[in-house]
């Protein structure tokens, strides 16, 4: 079975010779410092693209992805050509949505918020993205189709828009005053949600135009909960977040019926994964245990047969520990997760500078044997 044909199984439920593995998705990349850690390791006399300057998750490197198995190829949105970042005379690097950053301890900090103190009528004044600029997919249809044609990975499309609808809101309103905005000013937090849905289901279909017909799956990313509870209630979030995600991913899917959604949320999601099923998401990631009421094998038994699973492998302990507990996370989540099909390992969220080389080796290596053999066993003891 070639790795397409592996991802395509996981899609549909069905289960294959071994666990497909991803690196490099949206949520499953390498932190800069870490990354040139690896590949000076394994000898590497250059790095790879810089695909992401700026980011904490500057580089791709497939050379890594081929050493470890992984399954996946990623389609990356280019920047745009009709604007460049620029730093104001505060040392903020500001985007193009006018959102300001700073690099603080490694890790990119949101230093200034755009829409900070706007009264509704700034919504419209604000200078939103250029949604169709050919800097964004220049090049991508050629390197999809070339993927697609002369290699047998699966094809996935990353995120277009880092934050999508709720993060987005607190990075350009500040997260503050956009939550007080849910209670006191509703009508304004109405007023930028559209907005923001409208921009970020163009740039998205504008995305898709040139790579749908190769990507098996669009990848979104905000986080909706912290480590002990949601960010807002869940009747916040249906009264303010429900409609706006239908919409975006129903558009997408009535353009492009083949594509599935991925969805990425770090945290205690667990209350929320049927409306996030209801929005029509087919791919959850993170799934991450270390976060209150994440129970896998609950989740695994009340949602297997409605979402495919994606992650699960824990970054706050077991990956900075020792290789032996490392051995024992890749276990406990394949024997919960890979039966009857629906799971794609990789770890809960970005490699960072804390875990062990040979911790991000053993991952993959156990991964694939550890699953190839269950895999092996059950097809002799009749178990499919």
């Amino acid at each position: 079975m070639n790795s397409r044909e592996r991802v395509r199984n996981a899609l549909n439920h069905k289960e294959t010779d071994r666990i497909p593995l991803d690196l490099w998705g949206s949520a499953c990349r390498i932190h800069t410092e870490e990354y040139k850690k690896i590949a000076d390791y394994l000898g590497y006399k250059e790095y790879e693209e810089l695909v992401r300057p700026g980011s904490t998750t500057e580089y791709v490197d497939y050379r890594i992805s081929n050493k470890v198995g992984a399954d996946f190829r990623h389609i990356n949105i280019g920047k745009p050509d009709n604007f460049k970042s620029y730093i104001d005379n505060k040392g903020n690097t500001i985007d193009e949505w006018g959102i300001g950053r700073k690099l603080i301890s490694g890790y990119n900090a949101i230093t200034f918020h755009p829409l900070s103190g706007a009264e509704i009528e700034d919504i419209k004044k604000h200078q939103w993205p250029v949604t169709k600029d050919e800097g964004r997919v220049r090049g991508l249809k050629e390197q999809a189709e070339n993927w697609h044609k002369y290699t047998d990975f699966a094809i996935t499309a990353t995120s277009a828009v880092s934050g999508t609808i709720f993060e987005m809101a607190q990075y350009l309103r500040g997260a503050q005053d956009f939550f007080m905005d849910l209670y006191l000013n509703p009508e304004f937090a109405h007023a930028l949600i559209e907005k923001l849905t409208e921009v970020v289901l163009e740039i998205n279909l504008y995305y898709l135009d040139q790579i749908a017909d190769y990507v098996e799956w669009i990848e979104f990313t905000e986080d909706i909960a912290m480590q002990e509870n949601l960010f807002i209630s869940k009747d916040l979030f249906r009264e303010f977040f429900d409609a706006p995600h239908k919409l975006l991913f129903s558009e997408i899917k009535k353009r492009y019926p083949k594509i599935k959604i991925f969805f990425h949320s770090c945290g205690a999601v667990s209350e929320m994964i049927p409306d996030i099923i209801s929005w029509g998401v087919d791919i959850l990631n993170p799934l991450q245990a270390t976060a209150k009421g994440m129970d896998i094998t609950k989740i695994k038994n009340e949602f297997g047969k409605d979402v495919v699973f994606h992650g699960a492998i824990d970054i706050q302990r077991a990956m900075i520990g020792n290789k032996e507990g490392v051995y024992k996370e890749v276990e406990e989540r394949i024997d919960v997760l890979a039966d009857g099909g629906g799971y794609i390992l990789s770890p809960t969220n970005h490699i960072l500078t804390d875990v062990p080389i040979e911790n991000f080796f053993a991952l993959y290596e156990h991964a694939a044997t550890y699953s190839s053999n269950r895999m092996k066993i059950k097809l002799r003891n009749g178990g499919l």
